[in-house]
């Protein structure tokens, strides 16, 4: 029986396995899949369908799906296309949970999307999940399953390779196979009709058989999903993506792909999620040779030990290079390796050990650096000498790693074709590469996820709560600007919308006419800067940017001359009576020590909106002049987006004038807001943002949208990551009359939430937690507060005494893999208890679960926690004995739809 507790068993890990399509001809692809079943010496039942044969290959084949007579998990599909949905209606009677299709669709386009329409509601009817079409198929080596059209049987192990590749799938075994590098699961999505890679992920996540996993990406079709998914299984164990078709010609000619993907979303969109990212197979081998040995460092800091100086300067150069510290020893590393070392030899990372040195040596220098807490993992380097080994030298640093809990790595120089120094290596845990660049690039992609997740860990600075914005105004806006039917709002209602989200811009008014331009600049006082304004017209020919603006205006006279000279300027661009003057001015206002930069949003196919940070005049632009990242930002991320730009670097002191950095964030941040809030933005270009010492001013800005596209009422369908569910913020009275304020916990509530834990009592933490616990670890802190609000909800009830904030209660439900439940909990602090705070948080807990789509809540109580129990029975919970925990009862909620609540109300 698999270890696999998902859904999706019956897919990954089935107890019983049946190949309708099954053939005794060499070649075809009944025949391939049913001999690596055989091959592979599964664990389960297997059955053979064909109706031609009653025997096959000496086993005994059935005529069909239900003719087997027992039930069946898992169908593998290798008929011809035409006859597939015929096989999922006899699969719903064999009891089939899921099904491989290997066979391939339609050739002709149209045929194709009419066999896929008509595939899925077969199987959606029939409650069977597919996998494919096209699949490479599934391996599960816990079980003996290669139910794959690949060459060979994987070795088992303890990574999990997922692809939209089948070809991917076949050559990463065969590479891997004499490496040694064995695989728990192997699965291609095929053409990913149904399952895709965030349920596969999602199926990973807990998987007890894997360690890390490998992704090979081509399209990514429902980006939140996937987003979401990877972000959960990174949280736990390392994921390694690799992603094809960079190039925008290959990937628009990729059958059935969707627009081109900017390789800088898809890089952006893998940092939020915690990946770490390959671009090459090569290197996604590298990742897949060191993880699985199995050992992961627990930092980024190397030490290098070699018995030649020039392959440890090569290591120490690739390590600069790739960001790689190398390890600063300790003073009684220094003294464990001067007992070693030939005398006059330095002990500097790296650590020459010379030429002569025997193994024993070489061997005591890796133990003398494991055994250092600045040091990480150890890069050994070894070239063949006449008074050397290479296979003893091997042995013996093999024989201080095997007992090592740090990773050592290798490359033994010159040793390429000789089997035994790889077999001594491996044998002791250690993964040998070909050269030292090759080995110090594998241990990056480690230390980056190490470097991800501590980053996870740091606790961000408390900041203000988000505001709720007012979008009364940008509804108008976006109704007059669809109907006049424009895509580009005019500069004076660009003006109103950032105004509307807070967004400092520069003090203007509209003019129409020279008048009202004079009557403008009186009020706002001189000097000013007049642009006319052509948004939503259609010139004749391009109009340059200068031929639009006078800036600088001191005086009437200045901005009357100006107004005439724009004119002319702009009628050659126009026809006769297509163009009307309208005109903005902007109050001019000095800045000290200047600074320019641009803040873009654009909107990406698959990814949805992102925000691009950079040197002004390349808003436009998502290349390598500009930083990227997927929205929502909170302050730690808008930070990081400025200090990774080149434009950072233009911000810098410049003498004693340090421009305040500080309200440049708030710009991004409420630019964020403004896109979270707006589904109907396209794109949009600030450019410039003027900063200085006085603060930072948007001086130009351009938006365009789609009005047809509906505003968001919740669930923020076009956001890849789900944000800070602002509409959720209430405060709420109790019964006696005390005002809580309630809202979703957030990052930066992480010493709030430290502060609540460590007040609970002793009995209450224990039944909340079922163990002693005194303070929250740094993982369960970012755990608890850093919430994917796209699977799990916490509500936290604050009590704000003389201006100092609390937790007085926290409720929360994170989702299951199922996607229909959630498990939820509830706590609140000894002082408040009594008063109503659990019954106010979980009502609300529950009518967020319901309005999610979810369909139970359910929780495990501890049997002596009598109090508990009847407060879940009081809100209509059903408990129940807990078969496998004496100790526990479950209390289960059976969550009416939303729908069927208004139905019920409507009728009374």
């Amino acid at each position: 029986m698999s270890t696999l507790q998902h859904y999706l068993r019956p897919l990954l890990a089935p107890a019983s396995v049946a190949l309708v399509g099954a053939s005794d001809k060499p070649g075809t692809l009944g025949r391939i899949v049913y001999e690596n079943l055989l091959e592979g010496g599964y664990k389960g039942e297997l059955y053979a369908v064909n109706p031609s044969h009653r025997r096959l290959l000496g086993k005994r084949c059935h005529a069909s799906l239900p003719a087997i007579g027992k039930p069946v998990e898992l169908a593998l599909i290798a008929v011809p296309c035409a006859a597939v949905t015929d096989v999922l209606d006899d699969g719903a009677r064999a009891g089939v949970k899921a099904a491989v299709i290997l066979s391939a669709p339609p050739l002709d386009d149209g045929d194709a999307r009419r066999w896929q329409r008509d595939l899925v509601a077969t199987a959606k009817k029939r409650r069977i999940r597919l996998l494919g079409p096209h699949a490479f198929g599934v391996v599960r080596t816990e079980l003996g399953l290669n139910a794959t059209m690949g060459a060979g049987v994987a070795l088992p192990g303890r990574l999990a390779l997922i692809a939209q590749s089948g070809a991917v799938c076949t050559a990463m075994l065969n590479f891997a196979r004499p490496n040694g590098i064995g695989f728990s699961t192997v699965a291609a999505i095929g053409g990913a009709y149904d399952i895709g890679f965030g349920e596969l992920l999602d199926a990973l996540v807990n998987d007890p058989q894997t360690d890390g996993i490998l992704l090979y990406v081509e399209k990514v079709s429902d980006a939140r999903r996937f987003l979401s998914a990877l972000r959960a299984a990174a949280r736990t164990k390392p994921v390694v993506v690799l992603r094809a078709g960079r190039s925008s010609e290959l990937h628009l000619a990729s059958a059935g792909s969707e627009a081109p993907l900017p390789d800088a979303v898809f890089d952006a969109a893998m940092k939020r999620a915690g990946t770490v990212r390959v671009m090459s197979y090569a290197q996604l081998f590298a990742a897949a040779r060191i993880l699985s040995m199995g050992k992961q460092p627990r930092g980024d800091r190397l030490a290098i030990v070699t018995n030649g100086h020039g392959p440890g300067t090569l290591a120490a150069d690739s390590a600069a290079d790739r960001g790689v510290p190398l390890a600063e020893l300790s003073p009684e590393t220094d003294k464990a390796l001067a007992a070693v070392l030939p005398p006059n030899v330095a002990s500097r990372n790296p650590i020459n050990v010379r030429g002569d040195a025997t193994p024993e040596r070489m061997a005591a220098a890796v133990s003398a650096l494991l055994a250092d807490p600045q040091v990480d993992a150890v890069l050994a380097l070894h070239v063949q000498r006449p008074a050397t080994g290479a296979t003893d030298a091997a042995r013996a640093v093999a024989t201080v790693a095997r007992s090592a809990t740090k990773p050592v790595l290798a490359a033994w120089l010159g040793a390429i074709g000789q089997r035994e120094v790889r077999d001594a290596l491996e044998a002791g845990g250690v993964p040998d590469f070909y050269t030292p660049e090759h080995a110090v690039e594998a241990f990056s992609f480690v230390a980056a996820y190490r470097r991800n997740q501590q980053w996870l860990l740091e606790v961000p600075a408390p900041q203000p709560e988000p505001e709720s914005p007012d979008t009364t105004l940008a509804e108008r806006l976006r109704d007059e600007a669809g109907a006049a039917n424009h895509t580009v709002l005019t500069d004076w209602q660009t003006q109103q919308l950032l105004r509307a989200f807070d967004l400092p811009v520069e003090e203007a008014e509209p003019a129409d006419t020279l008048k009202e331009t004079l009557a403008a600049a009186r009020r706002l006082g001189y000097p000013v800067t007049l642009k006319l304004d052509i948004s939503g017209l259609h010139p004749r020919s391009p109009v340059p940017p200068d031929a639009l603006v006078r800036a600088n205006l001191r005086s009437g006279r200045m901005l009357t001359k100006a107004y005439g000279n724009l004119l002319e300027d702009i009628q050659p661009h126009f026809r006769i009576g297509d163009f009307n003057a309208h005109a903005l001015v902007y109050k001019t206002r000095p800045m000290p020590d200047v600074r320019e930069v641009a803040i873009g949003v654009h909107t990406d196919a698959v990814f949805g909106p992102v925000i691009t940070f950079g040197n002004s005049g390349t808003a436009a632009l998502i290349d390598s002049e500009r930083t990227v990242l997927l929205p929502p930002l909170n302050h730690r991320l808008a930070t990081d987006l400025i200090s990774g730009s080149r434009a950072a670097a233009s911000l810098r002191p410049s003498h004693d004038a340090i421009p305040d950095l500080e309200p440049l964030v708030r710009i991004l941040l409420q630019v964020s807001s403004l896109v979270c809030a707006l589904p109907w933005v396209n794109s949009m270009s600030l450019d410039p943002v003027r900063v200085g010492v006085g603060g930072a001013v948007i001086a130009g800005a351009r938006v365009s949208i789609d009005p047809k596209r509906k505003f968001a009422t919740g669930g923020y369908r076009h956001m890849a990551i789900h944000p800070y569910p602002i509409e959720l913020v209430a405060d709420v009275p109790l019964r006696d009359g005390t005002v809580l304020h309630v809202r979703p916990i957030m990052p930066e509530d992480a010493e709030l939430e430290r502060a609540f834990v460590h007040g609970l009592s002793e009995q209450t933490r224990y039944f909340r937690f079922f163990y002693r616990l005194h303070e929250l670890t740094p993982a369960m802190l970012a755990r608890f507060t850093q919430v994917d609000y796209d699977r799990e909800l916490a509500l936290v009830a604050i009590s704000d005494n003389a201006g100092t904030p609390a937790f007085v209660g926290v409720a929360r439900y994170i989702g299951n893999p199922d996607q229909e439940s959630a498990e939820f909990a509830v706590v609140v602090a000894d002082a408040w208890q009594n008063r109503g705070v659990a019954r106010m948080l979980m009502e609300r807990l529950i009518d967020c679960a319901r309005k999610r789509g979810l369909k139970r809540l359910e929780g495990a109580v501890l049997r002596n926690n009598s109090n508990m129990i009847r407060f879940t029975e009081g809100l209509g919970f059903v408990t129940h004995d807990d078969p496998d925990e004496p100790e526990q009862v479950n209390s289960v909620l059976e969550l009416v739809p939303e729908a069927a609540l208004s139905a019920r109300a409507g009728a009374r």
